[in-house]
């Protein structure tokens, strides 16, 4: 053994040994851990100083009895730079570890931490009111162009809907909740300009007659004038059909008759000289039934050949309640009819018993001329002729409604867009220069198959077919078609299968 103290060599060495040092690096947990030892031993030497810090001779005070409660602690804030306490090798590593917290970049206190947390929630809240904010001005801006820009495609689309909305008896508010009233005014004072233009307005002119028209001829005789009867039928197309079905186009009496105007038939390929479907050919009647369509709408027009098999029939309960259409062509054994009449209508539920406007029938004066703002009577005299006329007691009417507007007078397109009138759902009655008589009627309100028309679209189908002259008549959920035994219309009414009930309707008689 060397040395005189008795202690083994190399001893006093190592009790010289730097304690102090930097330790071996350790994980980021383990100087966490560390560090929330040294922070609750210094906030403990605070709290009680005679038990805190090393004892004389290097020797630790000895930890509180377990069986005793240590006081509350008080609030705690780390001293900047703590010195190490005492020389054993826990002191120099808590110091150690407090040099490291204080250092580690990205490491906040948690009071800090806290500190932070409501300054971070304002900056949402903020960004939050930002966004909201500028989605509100954007909503106005888009709102200020549809509603008061001049540009052409907002314009004709805005006035279309404001008056489509106001052109109804129970959604004007769809325009009147949404847009002010001034615009609505400006909107519909186009209208008004119409029905003023329009007030003095009359047909002048005498209808001519389409040889044999007003007779019942067999397919044998009529072959070689057929297309002079029926000049509207495109030929080409005419005989394709009749070589792919030479055995269902004649009736056992040998007449030609080609049906496939129902909603749900497959289409005959037959066109007509204007490019439209042919949907039936009728010569046991004198009727040819078109498809007619636009980029909004969907509709049926019948052409007439004998204007004199077409006259206006009541309801049964004519002045009480209407009938639905079906009811009215059957009592009057009529083939073919569109709606006629106008009627009142509380909130859309009239029953249809009370017209709107002249009613005349055979000549005889049923219901009282209205004449208002623009309306027109609308019928047939004695010799045919639809004329479009004011009433004044004198005129000579067989069959009269009262409507309005005017579509096409001596020849001539009267209106064009939509003329205040929006698209709805139409009727309308017109008669070419040879007497042949045309009904129109258009769907409308239902998207996806149609949305409706503009009277415009309803005067160029009129001038497209031969128009001399053409009238609107009540249209909306009224309009529909009847032929041979079913609808071949889809009416916009609450009763789909039926349509509304109705004061009248134009009648096309059977031969």
């Amino acid at each position: 053994m060397n040395g005189s103290d008795g202690r083994r060599p190399g001893r006093r060495e190592a009790d010289r040994r730097d304690f102090s040092a930097p330790p071996v690096e350790r994980p980021e947990a383990i100087d966490e851990f560390i560090y929330e030892v040294r922070r609750a031993a210094l906030q403990n030497e605070q709290t009680h100083p005679h038990q805190g810090g090393p004892q004389p001779g290097g020797q630790q005070a000895r930890p509180q009895s377990a069986g005793k409660t240590a006081p509350a602690a008080r609030e705690f804030t780390a001293p900047a730079e703590e010195p190490a306490r005492g020389t054993g090798r826990g002191g120099a590593h808590l110091a150690q570890a407090g040099r490291r917290s204080a250092v580690r970049p990205g490491r906040a206190k948690p009071a800090a931490e806290y500190a932070a947390r409501p300054a971070g929630q304002g900056k949402k809240k903020k960004r939050r009111a930002r966004t909201l904010a500028m989605a509100a001005l954007l909503l106005a801006g888009l709102y200020c162009i549809a509603v008061f820009s001049d540009i052409p495609f907002i314009k004709k689309w805005r006035d279309i809907y404001i008056e489509t909305a106001m052109g109804t008896m129970t959604h004007q508010w769809l325009a009147t909740a949404f847009i002010p009233g001034f615009v609505i005014d400006e909107v519909m004072g186009t209208r008004s300009d119409i029905e003023t233009d329009q007030n003095s307005i009359e047909t002048d002119w005498n209808v001519g007659s389409l040889s044999g028209a007003d007779k019942k001829i067999k397919w044998r005789d009529l072959e070689k004038n057929f297309f002079k009867l029926y000049p509207e039928i495109d030929e080409d197309s005419f005989y394709a059909y009749l070589d792919a079905h030479s055995g269902e186009s004649l009736t056992d009496d040998g007449y030609l008759l080609i049906d496939k105007a129902g909603l749900d038939d497959e289409s005959t390929g037959i066109a007509t000289v204007y490019g439209d479907e042919v949907l039936a050919i009728d010569t046991v009647n004198g009727i040819t039934i078109v498809k007619v369509t636009g980029s909004e709408y969907v509709g049926r027009l019948a052409i007439v050949k004998d204007p004199a098999q077409v006259g206006l029939e009541l309801s049964e309960n004519f002045g009480s309640s209407g009938s639905i259409i079906a009811n009215i062509v059957e009592q009057s054994g009529g083939v073919l009819a569109i709606n006629g009449s106008g009627f009142y209508d509380p909130d859309g539920h009239g029953n249809g018993g009370t017209p709107h406007g002249l009613v005349i029938r055979d000549g005889e004066h049923l219901w009282d001329w209205v004449g208002q703002g623009g309306d027109k009577a609308v019928g047939f005299d004695w010799n045919d002729q639809l004329n479009i006329e004011i009433y004044d007691g004198n005129n000579d009417f067989r069959d009269a409604v009262e409507f309005k507007p005017v579509l096409v007078l001596d020849g001539e397109k009267v209106i064009s867009g939509s003329a205040g009138w929006g698209m709805q759902p139409r009727s309308a009655i017109g008669q070419t220069g040879d007497g042949q008589v045309l009904l129109l009627v258009v769907d409308g309100r239902q998207p996806g198959y149609s949305i409706g028309c503009t009277m415009g679209d309803l005067a160029d189908i009129m001038e497209r077919y031969g128009a001399e002259q053409a009238c609107n008549l009540d249209g909306g959920s009224s309009s529909i078609m009847y032929y041979n035994g079913r609808k071949i219309t889809r009416p916009s009414a609450g009763d789909k299968q039926n349509g509304r009930r109705l004061p009248n309707a134009f009648v096309v008689s059977a031969r």
